[in-house]
């Protein structure tokens, strides 16, 4: 193969690689072949494409940007310093990445996405147009986001994770893997979700809440300030519960050493019960409990309750 040297020195380039005059390649970075770069495109120190990358017109790369064979940014793109794109990765345009961003081979962002300092995508990512993830944001895998989604700082998707489109998470939420999020699903900051969860379109979280592995949620299900639900949980559309709408619950596992589970639910009358076969509200619980010698379930429940 056949190379040009620049006369400042420090750079290889392919003889055959397309590259507008008015585009300068600085000290110390390489091009591979069949490359096509568009006009006013500006490249940082030490960085690195690999073959038959394209760029489109207004694109900027910071310092030491490593591009695998074959990826594809539109116009106007922009990557912030020590950025790593694998093969085969596809922007549209206008995407901006922070410093520091890893992203798989395959990966695709729509027109318009945003990604801040040190995020990290997976193999096959597939972000809609106009999706931001904050700083320091991971997704597993195969992870899919639709249109205009926004991640707050921190947040982590397991892998083939699915957001509809318009999702929104606050910061430090952890989803897990499998998880699938119907259209304009909220969860506010803190919330984690365990692995193979489904929320349906509308679903809201507030602050820190908990859902254990296998959970469903209908569509439009809101649920308060650090909720909790164990495993396999289901609530259908609009978190209807014992006859009532819910405002917040809780579930305790193993207050015996059974392993059963109590569920505490709170609505507009008070508090409701259930537990095996039981259900009904707080009172009769604690008196049934301690009819049956059950102390230790009138103690823990009623704490529960009071804290609720």
């Amino acid at each position: 193969m056949q190379f040009e040297t620049n006369a400042h020195g420090g750079w290889i380039i392919p003889a055959h690689t397309s590259l507008p005059s008015q585009v300068e390649v600085p000290a110390w970075s390489e091009i591979g072949a069949d490359c096509t770069l568009g006009a006013d495109c500006t490249l940082g120190n030490g960085c690195r494409l690999g073959n038959s990358c394209t760029l489109g017109a207004g694109c900027t790369l910071g310092a030491y940007c490593t591009l695998g064979a074959d990826c594809t940014l539109g116009e106007d793109c922009k990557l912030g310093a020590y950025c790593t794109l694998g093969a085969d990765c596809k922007f549209g345009d206008g995407c901006t990445l922070g410093n520091g961003c890893r992203l798989g081979n395959s990966c695709t962002l729509g027109a318009g996405c945003t990604l801040g300092d040190y995020c990290k995508l997976g193999e096959d990512c597939k972000l809609g147009n106009s999706c931001t993830l904050g700083a320091g944001c991971t997704l597993g895998d195969y992870c899919k986001l639709g249109e205009d989604c926004k991640l707050g700082d921190g947040c982590k998707l397991g892998a083939r994770c699915k957001l509809g489109a318009r999702c929104k998470l606050g910061d430090y939420c952890k989803i897990g893997a499998d998880c699938t999020l119907g259209d304009g699903c909220t969860l506010t900051a803190g919330c984690t979700l365990g692995a193979d969860c489904r929320l349906g379109d509308g679903c809201t979280l507030g602050y820190d809440c908990e859902l254990g592995a296998g959970c469903t949620l209908g569509d439009g299900c809101t649920l308060g300030d650090g909720c909790t639900l164990g495993d396999g949980c289901t609530l259908g559309a609009g978190a209807q519960w014992l006859g009532v709408t819910v405002q917040s619950w809780l579930t305790l596992s193993n207050v015996d050493g059974s392993g059963r589970q109590v569920k505490v639910v709170k609505y507009d009358g008070g508090l409701l019960v259930e537990a095996g076969c039981f259900q009904g509200t707080l009172e009769e619980f604690c008196t049934k409990a301690a009819a049956e010698g059950k102390d230790r379930y009138v103690r823990v429940i009623s704490a529960v309750a009071a804290a609720m």
